[in-house]
């Protein structure tokens, strides 16, 4: 009897198989020939290897695959000679089991793969773990998205700036901005002192009410400061104007109509300031009132004007704003009747917005000098126009703001009287 060194059966000295892989055994059997030649067989099946996903490159020329799906690919991308790429992993080894252990009585083990490469592209979780180029592009990323903060935050900061400047703006001419520069300061016992006496002047069954107004010593024109200013407001000077009574309202139209006999206005009512009144018609309705009156009533001068608008103060505007003056921001796109805002301290109402009013003066540039032909009313020259609209911004209402225009243009412009006291 003999026995097989690899499968450890006996057998008869004679030809015969393996019965692990079916080999044929030599016959007779020759021990030593199995230790001459190493045997073709092999002992143990090999090993299983759990081999690593292959790496997810992204893809720079469009987007990548959606690797949730379970068939996609990932894309690779052969990197430059020098990029050595990842480095290898490695992974353990399946135990070994005999054939005898049932799967039952085997441990439950769980085998950890390494998480996912991050792909730039696709910006999937994981492990970043990408070549230098890749890591160059995200700092440079990281560079960008600093700058863009940077730049933001320079945007907000201007924007900051632009808003107090804004801000600063409006309140010089907001209701605090105005009475805060009041000079000299006008106490509330002092009011009826300024106003003075008053009469009224019946024509044609009209009442015009005057307002006198002491006469004295005023800064005449606007300070550099003084927002929205025009470079003809200047330079400022000391203007001494006498006592002079002044209408207390702008020119009704029903006080209009009882002398003219006429209504140019472009918004009628009795109680509305008349409008769209030329220069010329202006002085006509004076020369009218004198010779009813035996009176010199006129226009007044740019110097009365400003001396009685500003009502003993240097502000922009005499009064809290929007107490005191119809302009755009409230006026509703059209003239109101006189004297529904509050006066100023001299008791005169509207002498900023709801119309403009003429002057007697000739545009001439300052300093104001009386003497010097600006009063001079037996031409034609360009007149001077003062105290805003119902159109018109702040700007256009202050007290220090001129605008010239030729004596017979019709446009938003009404006008007050004066009669100087003797």
């Amino acid at each position: 009897m003999k026995s097989c060194p690899t499968c450890n059966r006996t057998f008869e000295d004679t030809l015969t198989y393996c019965v692990v892989d079916g080999s044929i055994l030599s016959a007779p059997f020759d021990p030593e020939a199995a230790r001459r030649r190493p045997s073709g067989r092999d002992t143990a099946p090999p090993r299983t290897e759990i081999l690593p996903p292959p790496p997810i490159v992204a893809d720079t020329t469009g987007p990548g695959p959606d690797l949730n799906q379970p068939d996609a690919i990932p894309p690779t991308v052969a990197g430059p000679a020098s990029d050595p790429g990842p480095p290898a992993v490695a992974f353990p080894i399946a135990p070994e089991y005999s054939p005898s252990e049932s799967a039952a009585s085997r441990p439950v083990e769980t085998i950890r793969t390494p998480p996912p490469k991050v792909t730039i592209g696709n910006l999937h979780g994981g492990d970043i773990s990408a070549p230098a180029s890749y890591v160059g592009a995200l700092n440079n990323s990281s560079g960008g998205k600093r700058a863009a903060l940077i730049a933001l935050g320079i945007a907000v900061l201007v924007m900051v700036v632009v808003a107090l400047w804004f801000t600063l703006r409006s309140r010089t001419l907001t209701p605090s901005g105005v009475t805060a520069t009041k000079q000299p300061a006008t106490r509330s016992s002092d009011r009826e002192q300024l106003r003075g006496t008053s009469f009224t002047e019946s024509v044609n069954g009209a009442q015009i009410e005057m307002i006198s107004v002491p006469g004295g010593t005023f800064q005449m024109g606007s300070p550099v400061s003084e927002v929205g200013r025009d470079m003809d407001e200047g330079p400022q000077s000391a203007v001494a104007v006498a006592n002079f009574y002044i209408s207390k309202y702008e020119v009704t139209q029903a006080q209009y109509k009882a002398l003219m006999n006429a209504n140019p206005s472009s918004f009628k009512g009795d109680d509305l300031p008349v409008d769209s009144v030329t220069w010329e018609d202006a002085e006509v309705f004076c020369r009218k009132l004198l010779q009813i009156t035996g009176k010199g009533y006129r226009l007044p001068t740019e110097a009365e004007w400003e001396y009685a608008s500003r009502a003993g103060t240097q502000s922009a505007i005499a009064g809290i704003i929007d107490a005191t003056t119809w302009y755009s921001a409230n006026s509703g796109g059209r003239t109101h009747p006189v004297g529904q805002k509050l006066p100023n301290d001299f008791g005169l109402y509207d002498m900023n917005g709801n119309v403009w009013e003429w002057c007697q003066s000739k545009y001439k540039p300052y300093p104001y000098k009386a003497d010097d032909g600006r009063e001079n009313v037996q031409d034609n020259d360009i007149r001077v126009m003062r105290g805003g609209s119902w159109e018109a911004g702040l700007t256009s209402c202050r007290s220090a703001y001129r605008r010239r225009v030729i004596p017979n243009v019709r446009a938003t412009i009404g006008f007050r009287i004066v009669l100087p006291e003797r």
